[in-house]
């Protein structure tokens, strides 16, 4: 599976939308919007490049998309899966409580979970055992290692729980 950044997403950009131009150039397994960017993961390297090449630079609901190789610039974190996220939480809120053990190297609220990139196994460790069943806004958060599943999946997970 190839991990493609999306940038210049135009705010009246739905997911739909994008994941159905980017499946003119073969299967898309996962897309999310986060504000004016996205990310694609698309099944197969040669249609992934194909889609690069040809979206690159391209108007798409009045903005031009950047489109490339998605690149982390994570390297030697601990992820964290934080589920159960409010729609009334912000990322400050996640940061200043997983900062409480650690430092936090990224962090980022999507739908309604987020993920927590901390520079330590064992702070962020230290932070799961702390934070799981912590109420944020209205609602408890579910802290954990990260799942190896897609953003569909962890919606209906979420939805079950």
């Amino acid at each position: 599976m190839v991990k493609i950044f999306v940038g210049g997403v135009s705010p009246s950009v739905t997911v739909d939308e994008l994941k159905k131009l980017f499946e003119q150039y073969g299967q898309v397994n996962e897309c999310d919007i986060l504000k004016n960017f996205a990310f694609v993961h698309m099944e197969k390297e040669d249609e992934a490049h194909k889609a690069i090449s040809e979206l690159h630079k391209q108007e798409f609901y009045g903005a031009n998309l950047t489109v490339e190789y998605a690149t982390s610039k994570i390297r030697n974190a601990t992820k964290i899966y934080v589920g159960n996220v409010s729609s009334k939480a912000t990322t400050a809120q996640i940061k200043e409580l997983f900062e409480k053990f650690g430092k936090v190297v990224e962090c980022d609220i999507v739908k309604n979970y987020a993920f927590v990139h901390m520079a330590k196994e064992r702070e962020a460790m230290d932070a799961i055992l702390n934070l799981n069943d912590m109420p944020l806004e209205d609602q408890k958060i579910f802290v954990t290692m990260p799942p190896e599943i897609g953003s569909y999946e962890l919606d209906n997970l979420l939805c079950v729980c």
